[in-house]
């Protein structure tokens, strides 16, 4: 059984909307609705720590800069993360907010950084590094606006392509933002059925993996005006090369929020059978 086939025995009985990119350093791509537009749902946090390390580069912000988490910021339904624990009048930098917003996916810190940098001037970058399908819409508040980001899996693949070879503004941007991406704690959709001694010792000669650079994204819903979604993407490295993968599932029939839900596990095989084939056959893919 080939590589399509693998892939396609585990989607092509599902009524969600499934969409994937898959490239290695050799050009060889792995694609299946690659430049349909999903709601990005926190995926498109990459965008936002690019316009603020850009921003940091000009000197148009500062890491050191504070700003305090106020009662007004944690609005219904953003308590995912870590800022919502802690009491009123809390002073982070906006280096401890931007850092939050990726390796917790903490809502709040979202919504800080958002404010703090400009929705206009992340579109705008969005724009210039030639990201015609990627956009953000609107702070996070699902309990008054009904669309957060949007992408495409070739588009979310991109941006990670573009990290990987210092491409995004220029190499001191793509490193700082690739060294808070490799610290990310929620990528079940990219783990889960991966190796556990490569994973427990990733980054040693012991395993196959040097790193993981990701950021996934989900939105529960239940009603009409959104679709449930199960998102990930990112950057595999291992001790035969790169590859760049991006998943994004939805109109899920499945609202647990954990790495049981029915997008996560599709995901998840994916992904496996993607990990399985590029270290077997030593740093290459075949569709």
């Amino acid at each position: 059984m080939n590589l399509k086939e693998k892939i396609f025995r585990n989607i092509k009985d599902l009524s969600y909307d499934i969409g994937f990119y898959i490239k290695d350093l050799y050009g060889n791509e792995i694609k299946y609705n690659e430049n349909k537009t999903f709601e990005s749902a926190s995926c498109i946090k990459v965008f936002i720590l690019i316009e603020y390390f850009r921003q940091v580069f000009n000197n148009e912000k500062s890491i050191f800069d504070y700003f305090e988490y106020k009662k007004e910021d944690n609005i219904p339904g953003l308590n995912s993360g870590i800022i919502g624990s802690f009491d009123y009048g809390l002073k982070l930098t906006s280096k401890d907010y931007v850092t939050l917003m990726i390796i917790y996916s903490d809502n709040i810190a979202t919504n800080k950084i958002i404010e703090y940098l400009g929705i206009d001037n992340i579109n705008k970058t969005i724009k210039k590094l030639g990201f015609k399908d990627t956009y953000l819409f609107n702070e996070l508040n699902l309990m008054k606006y009904f669309k957060f980001g949007q992408t495409t899996p070739y588009e979310y693949a991109k941006v990670y392509d573009m990290l990987l070879n210092n491409k995004v503004i220029n190499e001191e941007v793509s490193k700082n933002c690739l060294e808070i991406l490799k610290k990310q704690k929620y990528n079940d959709m990219l783990i889960k059925y991966l190796p556990a001694m490569d994973l427990l010792f990733k980054g040693t000669k012991d395993s196959n993996i040097d790193y993981i650079a990701s950021k996934s994204g989900s939105i529960v819903w239940i009603k009409d005006e959104m679709k449930n979604a199960r998102n990930d993407g990112g950057i595999i490295s291992t001790k035969y090369g790169d590859y760049i993968l991006s998943i994004f599932i939805s109109n899920l029939d499945d609202i647990r929020f954990n790495s049981d839900n029915k997008g996560v596990e599709i995901g998840s095989q994916i992904s496996k059978i993607i990990y399985e084939e590029f270290i077997d056959n030593k740093g290459v893919l075949k569709w």
